[in-house]
Order: structure tokens, then sequence, then C-alpha cells
């Protein structure tokens, strides 16, 4: 096999592997009491793709979502994994 179509299908992979998220919701997303959007596809490959994670149903919903819902659910996954805000400043501007 030649170095082009080694290449090829090198790209091919990737591209498809990056399609696979594009189908899954909303790349970011927009919330009233955060400055920066939310990237959600971001999340996804960090997730590898298990919604139920954050999500307790399909829908692309998270019951009771609000402060107290993001506060429990993303600053002790952000403090865990030493990663994104976990001050009150980080989010809040």
């Amino acid at each position: 096999m030649n170095r082009v179509s080694i290449f090829v299908i090198f790209l091919s992979i990737i591209i498809l592997s990056s399609a696979a998220y594009a189908g899954s919701g909303s790349e970011f997303i927009s919330m009233k009491t955060v400055s920066d959007p939310f990237s959600h596809w971001k999340h996804q490959k960090m997730n590898k793709s298990e919604c139920d994670n954050c999500h307790e149903a399909e829908g692309g919903k998270i019951a009771g979502w609000g402060k107290e819902a993001a506060h429990t659910l993303c600053i002790p996954c952000h403090d865990m994994n030493e990663k994104g805000p976990v001050e009150c400043k980080q989010c809040h501007k």
C-alpha cells in the first residue's frame, strides 16, 4: 500500500470519527447564567458519548437543570478531573 492510500484511509477515519459527534446534540449551548457557551461536543468526547453521565433520560434535557443541578453535576467532575471551572468567577463573570 502506498503512502497516499494510507493517508487517505487515515484521513477518512478521522473525518468519520468526528462526524459521530456531529449528530448528537448541539456543538455549543448558551446558558443564561454562564458567560461562555458550554462546549457540548467536547464534553461528549471526554465522556465517550456516554450521555447518562449527565442526562438521566434521552431527549437532551437534564432533569431539574438549574443552579443546584449544575453545581452538583459539573463542579465535582471538573474538580475530580482537575479540568474546567470550579470557582464561581470562572463561570459567572
